[in-house]
């Protein structure tokens, strides 16, 4: 799984947002990603919320290149 899938999948699927902030760790494993330290240090701190935010940017962002 790349970057931009791994990013989808979070914006797209609550469950896994939910586990990214829950045990990056975990999830990214369960993902097919055997995460480094640099992952899960970006992924530490970040909250449910900002995934959000976040898929919401992007699909504004999309919308408006269309």
């Amino acid at each position: 799984m790349d970057f931009q899938t791994l990013v989808g999948k979070a914006i797209s699927d609550e469950k896994f947002a939910q586990a990214l902030v829950s045990d990056p760790e975990k999830a990214l494993k369960e993902a097919g990603i055997q995460p480094t330290a640099e992952m899960l240090e970006a992924l530490r701190g970040v909250d449910a919320a900002a995934i959000r935010r976040l898929a919401q940017a992007f699909g504004d962002n999309k919308a408006g290149t269309l």
